[in-house]
């Protein structure tokens, strides 16, 4: 189940984080008009220092989870980042990788991913969507194992669409449909979309490592994932060979949480 202490500081950090850059903006549009506000600045700050309280107490739940010893030697999770992932995940209602992609923002319907469609129910949550594109830009700037997953499939996705006779060409170079939008074509595909695609795999494959990790740590059930386990994909790589040496630095602000 959710820690509801963990869950209740995550998503009370979003609503500070969000409190103290609307300040900022505020004050930036001042000090533009050559005026200032004391108020302004007092929220500014006490937002600041309310942020770096609540990000300790997510370090110290990241600290304690049974995963920790898995995702402390992924190159590229910010303890914090990783923290305000699973603090959103209820891993035992997660009794498939598939739930947990799907309540993540990546699930799939009619072979394309899941989006937020007026009028319809929306079957995950913003935040942990949210959250996991922020991981996983962490991911590839860190250039660890998950980057080269990264990088093997954005290669694998050019190959495909050039197969397919698609150029692959900047978005802005897209040609404008009938209402004057840019769009992807028979003949063009954006660069941009193929990096996202490519990365959207890997934040899937990150988080199917995680399901594994923590419910095997919890004694929960476990299954090989759909595309191993039915489809017999050879190119599964299990959570274990993307651990790394932790580089000192990362030692360093661990023991400060």
């Amino acid at each position: 189940m959710i820690n509801e202490q963990a869950y209740f500081a995550a998503t009370t950090l979003q609503f500070i984080q969000k409190a103290r850059v609307a300040a900022q903006v505020r004050e930036t549009h001042l000090e533009k008009n050559g005026k200032s506000c004391e108020l302004t600045k007092e929220v500014v700050e006490r937002a600041g220092k309310f942020e770096e309280w609540l990000n300790d107490e997510i370090g110290k739940y990241v600290r304690e989870h049974p995963a920790y010893y898995w995702f402390i030697k992924v190159k590229g999770i910010g303890l914090l980042n990783i923290g305000k992932v699973i603090s959103l995940i209820d891993i035992e209602r997660a009794t498939m990788v598939s739930k947990l992609w799907r309540y993540a923002g990546f699930g799939v319907e009619e072979g394309r991913a899941e989006r937020q469609q007026k009028g319809k129910k929306l079957h995950y949550n913003k935040m942990l969507k949210s959250m996991c594109w922020r991981l996983g830009k962490g991911l590839i700037r860190a250039r660890g194992e998950y980057y080269k997953y990264y990088q093997e499939q954005k290669r694998a996705y050019e190959r495909r669409f050039r197969e397919e006779g698609k150029e692959i060409i900047s978005a802005t170079k897209l040609p404008k449909d009938k209402r004057g939008l840019k769009t992807e074509t028979d003949e063009f595909f954006a660069l941009g979309h193929m990096d996202m695609m490519a990365m959207r795999k890997m934040i899937k494959l990150f988080l199917s490592h995680l399901w594994l990790i923590w419910r095997r740590a919890e004694g929960l059930s476990i299954t090989a994932p759909y595309v191993h386990a039915i489809k017999k994909h050879a190119d599964y790589r299990p959570p274990e060979d993307f651990m790394e040496p932790v580089p000192e630095e990362k030692k360093q602000a661990e023991a400060q949480l």
